[in-house]
């Protein structure tokens, strides 16, 4: 059987490295995007030789540059089986401290390079007749934290968006899913995050670990489903 592919956006986030070395692991042959292309080459040295990945400089908030990430993809590896997007904006501030312009930057971080990407990824998944998708939510999203409200809308709008895709392509063997995910440890959250919470978060591991059962065929049948991902969290 033929290897999978996956096209991860911003493989160069706090929890890319992890990601794309979950998904090298179990078999997948992954290309993967940033914006920089120092941070990119730097990851990818990171990762053991002769594996298969493909690092793309790409902007997924420009919607021709998505497209040219997945037909790069297309054309190194020949199909498409699943894609995701790591990265996006983030505000921590009340309502009354932000203007219109904070609240169109987290929209366009947010929900439109998600757009973008699932956009261009779609007429191949079509085409092939399978595809999966994985967006990513914070808990704000659902629920927000004091001084998210922004941050939350637009993580709502990524949730709601994804469940309308699965509306419209399920029947046709596309898999749109959301993964909505608490505090995860990554060397950052040690800044922010006390020793409790640090230890209570969701791992590396299983953050990455959640991006790959959905991107597999065994999780066909969660089309349209929002996972929450919580880990040891504690209201």
């Amino acid at each position: 059987m033929e290897a999978r592919t996956i096209l991860i956006g911003s493989g160069t986030a706090r929890t890319g490295e992890a990601v794309v070395s979950a998904f090298l692991k179990a078999g997948y042959r992954v290309a993967t995007t940033s914006r920089n292309r120092g941070k990119l080459d730097e990851t990818l040295r990171r990762i053991p030789q002769g594996a298969s990945v493909l690092g793309l400089q790409a902007d997924l908030s420009d919607p021709e540059q998505a497209e040219k990430a997945v037909h790069q993809t297309c054309a190194a590896f020949g199909r498409l089986d699943a894609a995701t997007l790591l990265s996006g904006g983030f505000d921590q501030r009340e309502v009354i401290d932000t203007d219109l312009a904070d609240l169109q930057h987290q929209i366009e971080a947010n929900l439109y390079t998600t757009y973008n990407l699932v956009r261009a990824a779609l007429p191949v998944m079509l085409d092939q007749g399978h595809g999966h998708i994985i967006t990513i939510a914070g808990g704000s999203g659902l629920d927000p934290a004091p001084g998210r409200a922004l941050f939350g809308a637009s993580k709502a709008a990524v949730i709601t968006f994804t469940k309308g895709v699965a509306r419209d392509y399920k029947q046709r063997g596309i898999v749109p899913t959301c993964l909505v995910a608490g505090a995860i440890a990554t060397a950052e959250a040690r800044e922010y995050l006390d020793a409790e919470d640090y230890q209570n978060a969701v791992t590396l591991d299983e953050f990455a670990n959640a991006l790959v059962f959905l991107a597999s065929p065994e999780a066909s049948g969660f089309a349209g489903s929002i996972l929450e991902l919580y880990a040891r969290e504690v209201d």
